[in-house]
């Protein structure tokens, strides 16, 4: 039970962040003050996510735009890879109720972060 649980809300984050570009706009008309990079407001520069919601807003749009956060590329991959395993994930333990899967996800996630790391220490 708690390992559908945990796919379940993994992927209502995951489709709150393809959403968050439609979101952000009207949030930011509601609440000017609050809804803006509070690091950005007191440092003067920009966070690790500074850019993302423009970027994502971008691709989405299917606008060619040069990414504004140099991570975006990476990060899109890894947002693409992640929505598709835990769609495949939650529909097999769903049908399946495979007492492996959660040992399988863990593994399989873990070699991905382990990729992204060696990745970003040679670029």
């Amino acid at each position: 039970m708690a390992y559908r649980t945990v796919n379940l809300v993994i992927l209502g984050l995951l489709l709150y962040a393809a959403l968050f570009p439609v979101i952000s706009p009207v949030m930011e008309k509601l609440m000017p003050g609050i809804w803006r990079c509070q690091y950005r407001a007191l440092t003067g520069r920009p966070c690790l996510f500074c850019g993302l919601t423009e970027d994502m807003s971008n691709f989405l749009a299917q606008r060619q735009a040069t990414p504004v956060n140099r991570l975006f590329p990476l990060l899109i991959r890894i947002y693409g890879i992640e929505l598709i395993l835990r769609i495949l994930f939650t529909a097999l333990w769903i049908k399946h109720r495979w007492e492996k899967l959660p040992v399988l996800d863990i593994v399989l996630h873990s070699a991905g972060c382990a990729g992204v790391l060696l990745f970003s220490l040679t670029t």
